[in-house]
């Protein structure tokens, strides 16, 4: 078996829709995802924890989808920022350089990155309560280690598909020379002592001290990991000894 992560931001149609994590579009018309085992999906989001398909169906509760939770968040944390820059460039008489935090979600620079969890393949993965384990005590690790300036903003455990899987999305924000607080990835690794390696991006850094710690808390799921990524840089292979 095999371990993978990936990262992005944006793809042919743009920056990523968290609409598909969360399912939130007619599931019947897609023809990899099966319709009653997407019930059992199981969602987290920064504001309300672990929420169900059942959950949503409760008249009781307040349903929110990935998409407003993140713009929520955007709009709690940045919308200061953006006023006060959108004032700055009045005063300097550059409004065409006006932004909104809509405009931040739809950047794929500000926009939140989503990684993409899996233990195994098509022919033979773990189960998906061992995945589910293993990557909510990675994040508590990352929260502990990253949580200063990496916000997980919510993620999806997908056992509607051909290989139990997750999505999750997070955004990177550091104070800017003003004081306000805004998302900006390079700034955010900086602060946390993440050296930028070299000046096509941070990521190898970056997917670096993510994979040390997701082989840690692999490693307590008695998983072992090989050190050194594939080609790539995403992909490390493992083995289960129990």
């Amino acid at each position: 078996m095999k371990l993978t992560r990936h990262n992005g931001r944006s793809g042919k149609h743009g920056t990523y829709n968290p609409r598909h994590n969360d399912r939130r579009f007619d599931v019947e018309n897609s023809e990899h995802i099966d319709a009653e085992r997407a019930r059992q999906n199981i969602y987290w989001d920064c504001y309300r924890g672990f929420t169900t398909h059942e959950f949503r169906e409760n008249p009781e509760q307040p349903d929110f989808s990935f998409e407003e939770i993140e713009r929520m968040y955007y709009y709690e944390y940045y919308s200061d920022h953006v006023e006060a820059q959108n004032a700055r460039n009045e005063k300097t008489r550059h409004t065409e350089r006006n932004r909104t935090v809509e405009d931040l979600l739809k950047n794929n620079k500000t926009c939140p990155e989503e990684s993409i969890y899996q233990i195994g393949t098509l022919e033979e993965s773990v189960p998906p309560e061992t995945l589910f384990r293993i990557v909510n005590e990675f994040y508590e690790e990352f929260e502990r280690r990253f949580g200063s300036h990496i916000h997980i903003l919510d993620w999806a455990l997908h056992l509607d598909e051909g290989t139990p899987h997750i999505h999750e999305r997070h955004v990177f924000d550091c104070e800017n020379r003003y004081g306000e607080l805004c998302p900006q990835q390079e700034k955010a690794l900086e602060e946390l002592g993440i050296p930028l390696p070299n000046p096509i991006g941070n990521r190898p850094s970056m997917r670096s001290a993510g994979r040390f710690c997701l082989t840690s808390q692999s490693g307590m799921g008695c998983i072992w990991i090989r050190s050194r990524p594939t080609a790539g840089g995403t992909i490390w292979k493992n083995r289960i000894i129990s």
